[in-house]
């Protein structure tokens, strides 16, 4: 990649099979554990599509949703650095905007984070193999950053093949996954709900981590549904703290 800066940290880096399948959820609910636990996690949103004006400049939903939830002031300039108006893939929406994906205040972005913060969580956009420019893919800038990876994938018909073809191009850059976990509403009376974890995990050699339900928590409830997941965010949780 042109420009390439050595841009190892701590953390862990969340990707997922897809678009709209819970990066941002499970992001948030881990920084509010690793924030819990004592650690100085800092959310980290490289590229975003789909923004939305306010105050005459793009803001990022994703962005707006995690400094919502945890409470936090997040300047967009630092936490998601490259901003797209069209809903697109980052590559397409710079083609239709007239702007270039400039990854150099990716890389920026990411040091200064990096110095301030113990540990990152940070989320990808859309699955690995989005284009972010002609030569850089998603997995490229994963490749870069070399964070442990976090694979969140959907809990219905069809994730086997999504789950395991993430998996494989993410080892074949040398990446190591953490595991993966399934988010979202799901009906247990579904036999892909009930078998597809279990073929992905025995077919990939690959840790289940278990399901994220569909539920958005209150602050005030938050702590209860944390309990709920504490398996799969102890199984994570030594990429982030260093143990």
């Amino acid at each position: 990649m042109n420009g390439y800066i050595e841009m190892k940290a701590q953390g862990l880096f969340v990707t997922a099979t897809d678009t709209e399948v819970g990066k941002t959820f499970v992001s948030g609910l881990l920084m509010y554990y690793l924030r819990r636990e004592g650690l100085n996690p800092g959310y980290f949103k490289p590229i975003a599509s789909g923004c939305y004006f306010e105050d005459g400049r793009l803001m990022s939903e994703d962005l707006a949703w995690m400094a919502g939830f945890l409470g936090e002031g997040m300047p967009p300039e630092l936490h998601c650095p490259l901003r797209f108006e069209k809903p697109l893939a980052p590559l397409a929406a710079a083609r239709l905007e007239g702007r270039d994906v400039d990854l150099g205040v990716v890389r920026e972005a990411f040091k200064r984070l990096r110095e301030r913060y113990s540990t990152l969580v940070v989320e990808g956009i859309g699955g690995v193999m989005v284009p972010l420019k002609t030569d850089c893919l998603v997995l490229d800038l994963m490749a870069e950053m070399a964070l442990p990876v976090l694979i969140v994938a959907r809990p219905v018909l069809g994730t086997i093949n999504h789950t395991l073809l993430t998996l494989a191009a993410v080892r074949a850059r040398g990446l190591h996954v953490l595991g993966f976990v399934t988010n979202g509403a799901r009906d247990e009376e579904d036999e892909a709900v009930r078998t597809s974890p279990g073929m992905v995990a025995e077919l990939g050699q690959i840790p289940y981590l278990g399901h994220v339900p569909a539920y958005d928590p209150g602050r005030d409830e938050t702590e209860l549904f944390i309990a709920r997941i504490a398996p799969f965010l102890e199984a994570v949780k030594p990429a982030c703290s260093g143990e």
